[in-house]
């Protein structure tokens, strides 16, 4: 498993240009320096649902707070999830953590906002 870096477009007034999105591959782990200020964009065209994962590292009265899952439906699946709360979401190095279970023609789009 490898760790893909996700660098965020810029949302600005008008277009946002989002032709470069990432292909998401299930050995891989995709991470994302977060502000709070940034969702993400999922593109399904493949067969097959995905389940994505949203480590949430941090744990409430010594309890661990349950991972943030949602599927993106095969084929026509269009999604977008966040903004991800820092004191949530984020791990000591101040970066979101993301996975999917299934990656035929999966591909994500970070934009901040």
């Amino acid at each position: 498993m490898g760790d893909v870096t996700l660098t965020p477009i810029q949302a600005v007034p008008g277009s946002v240009d989002g032709s470069t999105p990432q292909a998401m591959a299930a050995a891989d782990n995709y991470i994302m320096r977060n502000d709070g200020k940034t969702i993400l964009h999922f593109i399904k065209t493949g067969a097959g649902a995905a389940t994505i994962t949203i480590v949430t590292p941090k744990t409430v009265g010594g309890l661990a707070v349950a991972e943030q899952t949602f599927v993106v439906d095969a084929t026509t699946g269009i999604e977008f999830a966040g903004p991800f709360p820092p004191d949530l979401y984020n791990d000591p190095s101040g970066d979101i953590d993301i996975s999917t279970s299934e990656d035929t023609a999966i591909t994500v789009q970070a934009i901040r906002l």
